[in-house]
């Protein structure tokens, strides 16, 4: 590895560790003046933590970091070290943040605003946090070496687990306060992956002409930019044709459309959940 690439992967880790404590800084700032004022809980571990904090008195920040740690240890081998450092340095901010709000007045009183802007912070902080190489709960790690063993996917051991918890809180709090929990943890869930995964979402394009098709690559170049990958392809009916296929945002699909309706074409259209590599803008040369 050259001098130069070693010191852009070393700007890039640490713009990744900035983010990273911007986005657990975000997360403690709801929980701390929005949801735990209200009573109302976070789902996973930190929601566990919420809950023994307020039955045990003991610091949110203490509790949650020391319920959250001994997991990311445990699945060392199964995430790599760099995930875990960066999920330790993440949950460290978050709790000093956590310390840091304790002290500051909470924001509402209405449960209704404090779901909605709550859940809205919470879900933006953490999911930066995701996006950005890191992690605030040790929930999904466990369920992840836990899945092959018990044969339950990731997701619906998670869910499981929320839901035993809501239940827990409907019990103890009061069922509006598990009900509200619930409605936080939607909204949770929603905004962290559209921040996560990035407002300008991907969709994969490939298209199937029998018409000019350097026509075709150099309409989309020039509207969008864009270049295509090309192949030949042979349909059962139709013979020999080409195949072209593209990335590009949701925003350019309007123009897209523009473009293959001057052209016999049939296209399917997939979402891309992440892209990896250079020159992604340009997709695929």
């Amino acid at each position: 590895m050259t001098t130069t690439s070693k010191n852009t992967n070393i700007k890039r880790e640490i713009f990744n560790f900035i983010m990273v404590a911007i986005g657990a800084t975000i997360a403690a700032f709801s929980v701390e003046d929005f949801l735990g004022p209200n009573h109302i809980f976070d789902g996973g571990i930190v929601g566990v933590s919420m809950i023994a904090s307020n039955m045990t008195g003991f610091k949110l920040s203490i509790v949650t970091w020391l319920f959250n740690v001994p997991f990311l240890l445990f699945g060392w081998k199964k995430k790599g070290h760099l995930f875990v450092i960066r999920s330790v340095f993440a949950m460290t901010v978050f709790a000093l943040a956590v310390a840091f709000f304790e002290t500051t007045p909470a924001i509402t009183e209405d449960y209704l605003l404090a779901v909605f802007f709550g859940g809205l912070i919470l879900g933006t902080g953490v999911g930066m946090v995701l996006r950005y190489g890191g992690c605030l709960d040790g929930t999904e790690i466990i369920a992840s070496i836990l899945s092959p063993k018990i044969h339950m996917p990731i997701g619906r051991q998670v869910l499981a687990f929320n839901i035993v918890l809501y239940l827990i809180v409907g019990f103890l709090y009061g069922w509006d306060r598990g009900l509200y929990s619930i409605l936080t943890y939607i909204l949770v869930s929603v905004v962290m992956t559209r921040v996560e995964e990035g407002f300008d979402a991907q969709r994969g394009c490939l298209i199937f002409t029998h018409d000019d098709v350097d026509a075709l690559k150099d309409r989309i170049y020039k509207e969008l930019g864009r270049t295509c990958t090309v192949w030949n392809t042979e349909g059962y009916i139709g013979g020999e044709n080409k195949a072209l296929y593209l990335v590009i945002s949701q925003y350019e699909m309007r123009q897209l459309r523009d473009i293959i309706a001057d052209f016999n074409c049939f296209v399917t259209i997939s979402d891309i959940s992440e892209l990896i590599g250079k020159n992604v803008k340009i997709s695929l040369q």
